[in-house]
């Protein structure tokens, strides 16, 4: 579900695609146009702001370093007004994508990555976690079911991951031997189950 609020307009019916394009990449098409980054926004904005924007108006939350949540996108305050650093991502049942992560590069004290229950979290945004590299210490991946083995050990670049939650992959043939991969990549870090999940 893609949130169309405050200042985001999106009209559907001055979308050009290419008549020759099956129709299922449609969808596709609308949500890189929800989830790319606008480089003159990050700039004068600022990274967390930028950030914050992309994943509440795809429908995520994020926390401040203040400790305080944001669902709503409509909630920012103004863009005259400086925002606190995020810490947290919250992407469960959101439409966040690959298109989007590079908005985690400059979100200098961004820890905490919670990616549930998203059909378009795929092995592509596995690799998109490396723009957060320098400062994730925890990250969960569950019932994304277009994330795969592969795809999963991209994750072996996130040097400073302390805690990894992984469960209820269904394209992921071999769970137990990527997290043994992983493991022997990280291994400082705690690679855990459903039983430890992050959401409630």
């Amino acid at each position: 579900m893609f949130c169309l609020q405050r200042k985001v307009f999106f009209n559907v019916q001055n979308l050009s695609l290419p008549k020759t394009q099956p129709v299922r990449f449609f969808w596709e098409y609308v949500n890189m146009m929800f989830n790319k980054p606008d480089p003159e926004r990050i700039k004068s904005l600022g990274p967390d702001r930028a950030c914050a924007e992309w994943v509440l108006r795809n429908g995520g939350k994020v926390v401040w370093a203040n400790g305080k949540k944001l669902e709503d996108y409509n909630s920012l305050p103004p863009e005259s007004q400086p925002v606190p650093k995020i810490v947290e991502i919250d992407g469960t049942d959101s439409s966040i994508s690959h298109y989007g992560f590079s908005h985690l590069s400059g979100c200098t004290k961004l820890e905490r990555i919670i990616l549930h229950n998203n059909k378009y979290i795929d092995d592509r945004a596995m690799k998109g976690l490396s723009y957060g590299l320098a400062t994730l210490s925890h990250v969960q991946v569950s019932e994304c079911v277009n994330v795969r083995d592969q795809g999963l050990k991209e994750i072996k670049v996130l040097k400073n991951l302390q805690t990894l939650i992984l469960f209820s992959l269904s394209s992921v043939s071999d769970l137990d031997g990527c997290k043994q991969y992983l493991q022997s990549q990280l291994p400082k870090c705690k690679i855990l189950g459903k039983e430890d999940k992050i959401i409630n």
